[in-house]
């Protein structure tokens, strides 16, 4: 059976290749993927499939139905670019200005459509359900997982299990990537706006700088992680963004603070409000300013479940070998809201490789980032894969 999976993505390999470019040249960013879930119906269309679209604004459910299907199993793919110029000089570089897929979500929809195709030709041999989910708009915060679960994708029939993947840039194609236990971070977003009172550049003294305070926060908030966190639980206190004032010669009113907070342990990041509350109230106390602070808790902690993990690791097996099944050993500070379904349900998050075989590597979110495209066939096998294993292993969590 699996040499079937591998031989049918094999055959679907240049579909999937045309499908990924496609998309890649049409990137759309969250919860506007309405021409990339057209894309997705019209390459499943004639299939003996429920199809469902405009579920959480954008997104596409496909229903595969077993026999006798008294269980399910979910697989996930996302689908919205990101607003980067692309700088690669290929034929499917984007044509959207300002708009790119820079984290290989456009493999991931071809090789999400690669897995139903081969699953769809294996039916009768399907003894679960198995729901194709579509996410629209992973990237930006609060992201299209929780409106897709609100809108009811994990029931009727109820998952019992969900696999996702993620491309990654520095595994070689043809490997697969699995990680016991925490995989991501809780990524909580803030807004600080520092209020001082303005005047003349010449005259600080009849000011409240905030600009010269808002650099005292900046330093200050790094003590959290430095001085008040333990120095086995990892934590990231970004500040990305500073804006304030308009002329060489004025002083301003008020500077804008923007950043990220990244977490893995849930309690640790309960605590993440109230520590940068503290120490921006401490600093803009001490030079006469006042604040504000809107903090939003994002994406929870991505974990493993074992179970899961180990079904999605034996399908990794039956594709591309033991050998080829790289143990990851560190979680990443990066965060995804496959956390959402893992949180509800049981399920595995894995990475493929994608490495190119020659030249130069970039990173996830990087203007230049590409994949080897060898790697959907691969990454379509393993996903069907984890539906065959996962049918035979699974019992219904509830």
């Amino acid at each position: 059976m699996f040499d079937l999976i591998k031989q049918e993505a094999a055959r679907l390999q240049p579909e999937m290749v045309a499908i990924r470019r496609l998309i890649h040249q049409n990137p759309e960013l969250g919860f506007e993927e309405r021409e990339t879930a057209k894309l997705i119906c019209n390459r499943l269309s004639g299939l003996d499939l429920q199809v469902n679209t405009g579920i959480a604004q954008t997104g596409v459910l496909v229903t595969l139905s077993g026999t006798p299907g008294e269980r399910t199993v979910a697989l996930r793919a996302d689908m919205d670019a990101l607003p980067i110029h692309e700088e690669n000089d290929v034929p499917y570089k984007s044509s959207g200005p300002g708009i790119m897929h820079a984290c290989g979500h456009d493999a991931h929809v071809s090789m999400l459509i690669g897995a139903v195709k081969i699953l769809s030709l294996l039916k009768e041999s399907l003894s679960v359900n198995v729901k194709f989910i579509f996410q629209p708009c992973e990237e930006q915060p609060s992201g299209g997982a929780v409106p897709m679960i609100e809108a009811g994708v994990l029931d009727n029939p109820a998952v019992d299990a969900i696999f996702g993947l993620h491309v990654n840039p520095y595994i070689p194609a043809g490997f697969v990537g699995v990680k016991e236990g925490t995989v991501m971070a809780a990524a909580d977003q803030f807004t600080i706006e520092i209020l001082g009172r303005g005047g003349h550049g010449a005259s600080p003294h009849q000011t409240v700088d905030p600009i010269v305070i808002a650099a005292h926060v900046i330093q200050a908030l790094q003590s959290i992680v430095s001085r008040q966190t333990d120095p086995l639980e990892p934590v990231v206190v970004s500040v990305c963004a500073i804006h304030g004032g308009s002329s060489f010669n004025v002083i301003a009113n008020r500077v804008t603070l923007t950043g990220t907070v990244r977490t893995l342990n849930s309690l640790v990041q309960q605590q993440m409000p109230e520590r940068l509350r503290a120490i921006i109230a401490g600093v803009t106390k001490a030079f006469g300013a006042d604040f504000t602070l809107d903090y939003q808790c994002g994406y929870p902690v991505l974990i493993n479940d074992p179970k899961v993990l180990k079904v999605a690791t034996q399908a990794g097996i039956d594709i591309v070998g033991g050998p080829r099944i790289m143990p990851v050993t560190v979680p990443t500070m990066g965060a995804e809201d496959f956390a959402c379904f893992t949180s509800r349900i049981p399920g595995a998050y894995f990475f493929l490789g994608v490495k190119p075989a020659a030249g130069d590597v970039y990173p996830l979110h990087n203007p230049r980032f590409d994949i080897d495209e060898t790697a959907l066939q691969t990454g379509a096998a393993v996903l069907a894969a984890c539906v065959l294993r996962a049918q035979e292993t699974l019992y219904r969590v509830r």
